[in-house]
């Protein structure tokens, strides 16, 4: 028995033109709806910087989720083998509209496909996946397996479209994000942002030179350092302020891994240079962003950190921005919302303790 779920209107001469899937083209079909389910991830954030969040957000959910969904289906995931079809024709739909919301030509191929996919699933018979009898104990562990991370897989997509927002945003206030800061004509026009930010209860001057002796080689970076040191970054957090690396110049490298990593294949300067320079208010490192402090009273400073990039769509970035939107982004605001809170918390103790006379302001 087959679950209904969307009844896919056929013309009169369907019966005539109508052919069946094969087990093989089945799970081609599959394993293309996937694909184009992951492709999606470049039109969704690129749509997103339009300001119309909720409707690009639903949209975006529904075409990225479904073609994931329908192919897994149309693979044979239980659960929903038996309405991929119907699934196609709402994710291609719901596609469809998404492209209409913020068209661009390297967009164009994925609407043909859309296109296609609806004329497919409205004359192809799927094929008939049977219910494989009884197997070995191994193979059904491995089968339970495969199940559980299809629908983590699945969920946890959702989840990533669900909470961009608030992950790229995390900390900021509309008026904060609309702040010009240091850095920002680098990029005049930025279709890609990520602003992160954090209120530290001590005045800027106290804050800065935690900010300037950032690096691998110096004060680290205040974040998961167990996390930074498992891939061989050898990152160690400082507790104090170092006099010698507080005087940071233009072009100055700030490293993320030693020089040797990975036996220096590749390279020996891997990190990112300082492009701007606002002594006591602003590093601006190129591939990351403005780390910018704003003065909000005499004993509050608000320090906010902004990621900007040209976001200009490209086949390159429609195969990259699967990695960008479930693994990078994510793993951004981890690490970077850690090291916020680290410099919060040491800039607040070592004011803490200068006002107990046992310590000198920075130190």
């Amino acid at each position: 028995m087959t679950a209904p779920f969307i009844v896919l209107p056929r013309p009169l001469w369907a019966g005539t033109v109508a052919f069946s899937l094969s087990a093989t083209q089945q799970k081609i079909l599959g394993f293309v709806f996937v694909l184009h389910g992951f492709a999606h991830a470049a039109i969704g954030i690129w749509a997103a910087e339009s300001g119309r969040w909720w409707l690009i957000a639903s949209l975006w959910e529904l075409a990225m989720v479904g073609f994931i969904a329908a192919g897994l289906g149309a693979l044979g995931l239980a659960g929903l083998r038996d309405i991929w079809r119907g699934l196609t024709a709402l994710a291609a739909s719901s596609s469809i509209l998404l492209f209409l919301t913020s068209p661009q030509r390297v967009f164009l191929v994925g609407l043909g496909l859309d296109i296609s996919m609806l004329v497919l699933v409205a004359y192809a018979r799927p094929f008939q996946i049977a219910q494989s009898p009884a197997a070995g104990q191994k193979h059904a562990i491995r089968r339970l397996f495969g199940v559980i991370l299809s629908w983590l897989l699945l969920v946890y997509v959702a989840l990533v479209i669900a909470t961009r927002l608030w992950s790229v945003q995390w900390g900021t206030t509309e008026a904060e994000r609309a702040l010009p800061l240091p850095g920002d004509r680098l990029v005049p026009v930025a279709h890609y942002r990520i602003d992160h930010g954090i209120t530290i209860n001590t005045p800027a001057e106290v804050v800065w030179p935690w900010v300037v002796q950032i690096g691998q080689d110096r004060g680290g970076f205040y974040s998961y350092s167990a996390l930074e040191n498992a891939v061989g970054a050898h990152v160690t957090n400082a507790d104090h302020i170092v006099p010698e690396w507080q005087m940071p110049r233009v072009g100055d490298i700030v490293r993320s891994v030693p020089s040797d990593w990975m036996g220096g294949r590749f390279g020996d300067d891997l990190g990112w240079r300082i492009l701007e320079l606002v002594p006591g208010r602003a590093l601006v490192l190129e591939g990351w962003g403005a780390f910018a402090l704003i003065p909000a009273s005499d004993s509050t400073t608000r320090m906010l950190v902004r990621t900007r990039g040209a976001g200009i769509p490209s086949l390159t970035s429609i195969v990259a921005s699967p990695f960008g939107l479930l693994v990078f982004e994510p793993a951004h605001l981890i690490m970077e919302r850690r090291m916020l809170l680290g410099i919060k918390e040491r800039a607040e103790r070592s004011l803490e303790r200068s006002v107990d006379g046992t310590f000198f302001v920075g130190q």
